[in-house]
C-alpha cells in the first residue's frame, strides 16, 4: 500500500496537466480563464524557452476537473494546437 505521502504526490500528479504547442502570445491569465470554464484551475505556470513553443501546467483542485479537460481540450485550437497530458 502506499503511505500518505505517495498518496499526496499520486493525486497531485492526478490533477495537473501538461499543455503543449502553444501560441507565443498565450498568457498565464488566459489559460486560467480558459481551463477554469471546464473546472476549478488552482493554478498555471507558462514556461517559454527560446527555440520551442510554449508550454504549460495546469493543476486543477481535483482529479475530476483535470481529467473533463483533458477530454474536452485535447488537441483543440486555441492561438494554435493544444496538446494536453496528465
Amino acid at each position: 500500500m502506499f503511505s500518505a505521502f505517495q498518496e499526496q504526490v499520486y493525486e497531485s500528479q492526478l490533477r495537473t496537466l501538461y499543455v503543449g504547442n502553444l501560441n507565443p502570445a498565450v498568457t498565464e491569465e488566459l489559460i486560467m480563464a480558459l481551463f477554469g470554464q471546464i473546472g476549478p484551475v488552482s493554478g498555471c505556470k507558462v514556461i517559454k524557452e527560446s527555440g520551442n513553443d510554449p508550454y504549460c501546467f495546469v493543476e486543477f483542485t481535483d482529479h475530476q476537473a483535470a481529467a473533463a479537460a483533458l477530454l474536452a481540450m485535447n488537441k483543440r485550437h486555441c492561438f494554435g494546437k493544444i496538446r494536453l497530458t496528465f
